[in-house]
């Protein structure tokens, strides 16, 4: 089994056709109350996003609707193989710019 060798113009060719995602995390909350005969009731309420602000780096939290769960979890997921492939890009751009004759290995 060969596997061809990524390359950085494939890397970005498959970046670039990757499509829409979306950075941080979403998870499903639950709230509980006491119903007036003293039993606790336990409802789903809306889901939280989490991201990191980018202009002041602190986690900010949204809630958004139940119905949205499911795309932004899809979206959020879809942020994590974009990180994949740009670490993977970083190790292609690095391994193309070397040169193993060099005993000094700078950038061309």
């Amino acid at each position: 089994m060969s596997r061809k060798k990524d390359t950085t113009n494939t890397i970005l060719a498959e970046i670039a056709s990757y499509g829409a995602f979306l950075p941080g995390s979403v998870r499903k909350t639950t709230e509980k109350r006491k119903l007036a005969n003293g039993k606790i009731k336990v409802y789903e309420a809306q889901p939280i996003y989490t991201h990191t602000d980018p202009s002041t780096g602190k986690q900010v939290q949204k809630r958004i609707p139940k119905a949205a769960y499911e795309h932004v979890f899809e979206l959020t997921q879809r942020y994590k193989g974009m990180k994949k492939l740009i670490a993977k890009f970083e190790a292609a751009a690095i391994a193309e710019h070397l040169n193993p004759d060099s005993k000094k290995n700078y950038s061309l």
